[in-house]
């Protein structure tokens, strides 16, 4: 549960684990993605999920990941966490999102084609309306993006909203390029990107 010093209210937050045996889930917006570091770019996509919602009278929801995606993908490469997954949870649910549905990602999930997996957050969540980021891709060889699936949007009456690219001083605020600052030892630049002071793990 959080609470919103501006409007005195307090949110109450949901922590699925998998997406089986779920609530009901009103008129569902959804972002899908790791959301490591929960930076300005996040979110910016976290900011529309809630203005969706509130349009569609319905629950914000963030499908997330863990372990990262990179870390079961490529195990091999020089991968690091801006934050814990811990405390990427937190930040999400400082934005106030209702529902944060944690998936458990694995090799064999990886194989999910696309389409299957929006099936799955259609059939399990009810899911009216998707908000994607730039160049944002899931499901198997990531193959799921906005023009791929658009199709089973329409069908399905699901809107699809992609958000252009957040830019600050001609950085674009992405976890790659946060991971590369901090690398670097860039830590002002980064946090920055970050909008809040960057904590070692």
């Amino acid at each position: 549960m959080v609470f919103n010093e501006s409007t005195n209210q307090q949110i109450n937050n949901m922590i699925h684990n998998g997406i089986d045996n779920l609530p009901d889930i009103r008129n569902a917006v959804i972002a899908v993605g790791a959301f490591d570091g929960v930076h300005r770019g996040h979110r910016k996509i976290l900011s529309f999920v809630k203005e969706t919602a509130a349009r569609y009278d319905g629950e914000s929801v963030v499908i997330t990941f863990q372990p990262h995606p990179q870390q079961v993908l490529h195990p091999e490469r020089d991968f690091f966490l801006i934050n814990t997954p811990e405390d990427n949870i937190k930040l999400i649910e400082k934005e106030e999102i209702n529902h944060i549905i944690i998936l458990h990602f694995t090799p064999e999930f990886a194989q999910t084609p696309f389409p299957k997996f929006l099936e799955l957050l259609i059939e399990k969540i009810g899911m009216k309306a998707i908000v994607m980021g730039p160049n944002h891709n899931f499901g198997r060889n990531g193959e799921g993006n906005s023009s791929s699936m658009r199709e089973i949007c329409e069908k399905n009456s699901i809107e699809i909203i992609q958000i252009p690219e957040f830019i600050l001083e001609e950085n674009k605020v992405c976890s790659s390029k946060i991971r590369e600052l901090i690398q670097n030892k860039e830590f002002t630049k980064a946090e920055q990107l970050l909008g809040r002071p960057y904590k070692k793990n």
